[in-house]
């Protein structure tokens, strides 16, 4: 799953000028989140399509970084993050993100950013979506 985070000086209307450019173009949200930090807004979203989302977004003068996670299935119950967390540390893979994408009664998508996804990949075969 490839991701772009737009990290710009807050103000209010900022999502509104991010997605209504997006609208424009015919590009749809498929997931997003946003955060504050003093004045700087960090807004990562799913996009489809996702490079004319990114050559949009950054010749609008957005400052745009690009990023791949992986997506991986895990059963819920209580450690399910602290095994997947060791699993990788074990393997010394560094993890950047982890967001919960999903979730029902017996378990949940869980997307993965890491600095190494080649070794992820081959750590978390048997938990890869």
């Amino acid at each position: 799953m490839k991701v772009l985070t737009i990290i710009q000086e807050n103000h209010p209307g900022l999502l509104a000028e991010v997605t209504t450019l997006l609208e424009r173009e015919g590009i749809a949200v498929q997931d997003f989140t946003g955060s504050t930090l003093g004045d700087t807004a960090v807004l990562t979203l799913t996009v489809g399509p996702y490079k004319r989302a990114f050559s949009l977004l950054s010749n609008a003068g957005y400052r745009v970084v690009a990023s791949e996670h992986l997506l991986v299935r895990l059963d819920r119950h209580p450690g399910a993050l602290a095994e997947l967390s060791r699993r990788l540390a074990e393997a010394n893979v560094d993890v950047r993100g982890m967001h919960i994408v999903n979730k029902d009664a017996k378990a949940g998508i869980v997307a993965l950013e890491t600095l190494d996804h080649e070794k992820a990949r081959e750590i978390l075969k048997d938990l890869l979506v």
